[in-house]
C-alpha cells in the first residue's frame, strides 16, 4: 500500500502540475482565439463582444478529469510493481517485459496513434477542403463585383416610395464614378437570402402531386447577367420595359436540366409557388402567372458546399422592389478605388443611409457554410496537431521505458557479438509494431470520419488520397523518430555495465 501511495502521490502531483500549466495556456490560448473568430464574422453582423474569462467551475470539471485520468492510469503500475513476489518481477522484467504489461502499452500506444491520426487527417480533409471552397470555379466574376447592402433608418418618412427614390439616386451617382462597368440590383449568389418555390410544368399549378422539383429562385434586373459575368447559354436575356414584368423566367443549367433532361427548355411553360420556407415581411412571394422559359444560364456556385443552389431560376424584378436588394457594381479594374469612393456617394445622397459593402470574393468566404468549414478545420487540425504531441510524447516515453528494462538483454546481445546496428533493428521492431497497427487503425477510423464529414466538404470525395496519404507518412515519420531516439540509448551501453545492472 505504501508503493501504491507512493506511485499514485507521484501521478496525481504531475496532474497538479499540469493542470496549472494548462489553466495559463488556456486562458492565453482564448485571448488570441476570440479575436481571430471576432473578425471572421461579416460587419453587418454587428460586433461580437467574448467574455473569456478563466469559467474556474469548467476548469475544475475538467481538472477532476485529467486527476481522474491520471490516477487510473497511474494505478496499473502501481498495482503492477506492488506485487507480492516483487523481487522476482524485478528480475524477470530485467530482460523483458511480462506479456500481459506489454501487450497493455502496445494496446495503449496503437490507441493513441490511431485517435492522433484521425483527427489530423480529418483536419487535413477540412483545410483542403476551406481551400477549394476559396478557389472554386463560381461562374461569375466575383473579384470585381462590389455589393453594396442598404440600412434605412426606422422612420415613418422612409417609406417605399422614398427607398426607392434614394436608391435609384444612388444608383445614378454609383454609376458615374470612373472605373464603374455597369450597375444592377439584385442578391449576390453568395449573398444568402435564398428562396425556395415549388416547380410544375406545363402551366399545372404546383401540387404535392405534379411538383417536378424545388429550386431555388432569384428577382434580378435585365443587366444582372452582364453585370456578374453569367454568360447565357441559350434564349436570350430579360427585355428593358416600364411597368409590370414579362411573365418569364431563365433558367440555371441545371435547373434546365432537371425539370427538362436532355431536352429544350426554350419556350416551354412553368408555374411555381412557396416552397415552404419562411418569407420575410412585404416579400413578394413568386405564385402568381405561367412563366414562360426565354433562357439558360451558365450555372453559378452559390453558398452551399453541395453545390444544390446552382439550380435556379431567376424572375424579374417586380416595378418598385429596389429597395429590397442589394446594389451590385461591376468595376474595371481592382475594385478598391470604387469602394473607398462608396462612403462619400451615400453621404452626400443622404447621411443617414448605412451601407456594408464587400466584394463577392469577401462575401464567398463570410459565409455560412464557409465559416463553418474554415473553423471546424481550424479546430480538428489544432486538436490533430495536439494529439500529435502527445502520441509523440507517449511513444518515446514508453519506448525509453523499453530500453530501461532491456538494459540487461542489451548488454548480454552485444557481449555474445551482436552488432549496435542489429540492437538498433530489434529496438525499433518491436516498438513500431504498435505504431503501424495504430496507423492501420488510424486510417480505417478516418474512412468513417470522412464520411460523416461529407456535408460539410467541397470538391472532396470521401476518400482524398493527399489527406490520407500525406498525413499518414508525416505521422509515421514523426512516430518514428519518436521512437528511434530512446532507442539509439541501446547502442550505447556499455556490454560490461548491462551485466551488473541487476
Amino acid at each position: 500500500m505504501r508503493i501504491i501511495r507512493q506511485l499514485l502521490t507521484e501521478s496525481a502531483l504531475l496532474a497538479l502540475v499540469a493542470g496549472a500549466v494548462a489553466l495559463l495556456f488556456s486562458w492565453a490560448f482564448l485571448q488570441v482565439v476570440v479575436v481571430l473568430i471576432a473578425d471572421a464574422f461579416p460587419a453587418e453582423y454587428g460586433t461580437f463582444i467574448f467574455h473569456v474569462a478563466p469559467d474556474l467551475g469548467i476548469f475544475a470539471y475538467v481538472f477532476c478529469l485529467s486527476l481522474v485520468a491520471s490516477i487510473l492510469f497511474g494505478l496499473a503500475p502501481a498495482l503492477e510493481s506492488s506485487g507480492a513476489a516483487l523481487s522476482s518481477a524485478l528480475k524477470a522484467s530485467s530482460g523483458t517485459a511480462k506479456v500481459r504489461s506489454r501487450r497493455l502499452r502496445d494496446f495503449v500506444m496503437a490507441a493513441q496513434v490511431a485517435v492522433s491520426l484521425t483527427l489530423l487527417i480529418a483536419g487535413s480533409m477540412l483545410i483542403r477542403s476551406s481551400i477549394r471552397a476559396v478557389k472554386m470555379d463560381t461562374g461569375y466574376d466575383s473579384k470585381h463585383v462590389v455589393s453594396v447592402e442598404l440600412r434605412f433608418p426606422e422612420d415613418q418618412k422612409y417609406n417605399a416610395v422614398r427607398q426607392t427614390t434614394l436608391v435609384r439616386e444612388l444608383r445614378t451617382r454609383l454609376a458615374a464614378l470612373p472605373g464603374v462597368v455597369a450597375i444592377t440590383s439584385a442578391r449576390a449568389p453568395d449573398g444568402g437570402g435564398l428562396r425556395t418555390a415549388a416547380v410544375s410544368v406545363n402551366g399545372e399549378k404546383p401540387s404535392p402531386q405534379n411538383t417536378r422539383a424545388v429550386l431555388y429562385y432569384s428577382y434580378v434586373q435585365p443587366n444582372y447577367f452582364q453585370t456578374l459575368g453569367i454568360p447565357l447559354l441559350a434564349g436570350r436575356g430579360f427585355q428593358t420595359q416600364a411597368g409590370q414584368p414579362e411573365a418569364a423566367v431563365i433558367l440555371s443549367e441545371s435547373a434546365a436540366q432537371l425539370l427538362w433532361p436532355k431536352q429544350n427548355p426554350i419556350g416551354r411553360s412553368l408555374r411555381l409557388a412557396p416552397g415552404g420556407q419562411f418569407q420575410v415581411k412585404d416579400e413578394v412571394p413568386p405564385e402568381g402567372p405561367t412563366y414562360e422559359v426565354i433562357g439558360v444560364a451558365h450555372d453559378t456556385r452559390g453558398v452551399l458546399l453541395n453545390g444544390t443552389d446552382s439550380e435556379q431560376i431567376y424572375l424579374p424584378m417586380p416595378e418598385g422592389r429596389l429597395q429590397d436588394f442589394p446594389i451590385l457594381i461591376r468595376t474595371q479594374g481592382a475594385p478598391t478605388q470604387i469602394m473607398n469612393a462608396i462612403g462619400p456617394t451615400i453621404l452626400s445622397v443622404d447621411p443617414n443611409l448605412v451601407a456594408y459593402s464587400f466584394t463577392l470574393e469577401e462575401m464567398l468566404r463570410q459565409t455560412e457554410s464557409f465559416l463553418a468549414s474554415s473553423m471546424s478545420a481550424v479546430i480538428a487540425s489544432t486538436v490533430g496537431l495536439l494529439g500529435l504531441l502527445l502520441a509523440s510524447m507517449g511513444i518515446y516515453g514508453t519506448v525509453s521505458y523499453l530500453v530501461v528494462l532491456r538494459t540487461r538483454e542489451v548488454g548480454i546481445r552485444m557481449a555474445l557479438g551482436a552488432r549496435k546496428r542489429d540492437v538498433l533493428i530489434l529496438m525499433l521492431r518491436e516498438s513500431t509494431r504498435p505504431i503501424v497497427v495504430g496507423l492501420i487503425a488510424g486510417v480505417c477510423l478516418a474512412f468513417g470520419a470522412s464520411y460523416l464529414l461529407r456535408g460539410v466538404l467541397y470538391g472532396l470525395n470521401t476518400i482524398d488520397g493527399i489527406s490520407f496519404v500525406g498525413v499518414s507518412i508525416l505521422f509515421l515519420a514523426i512516430a518514428l523518430l519518436a521512437a528511434y531516439l530512446p532507442s539509439r540509448r541501446a547502442m550505447r551501453v556499455d556490454p560490461m555495465v548491462a551485466l551488473r545492472y541487476e
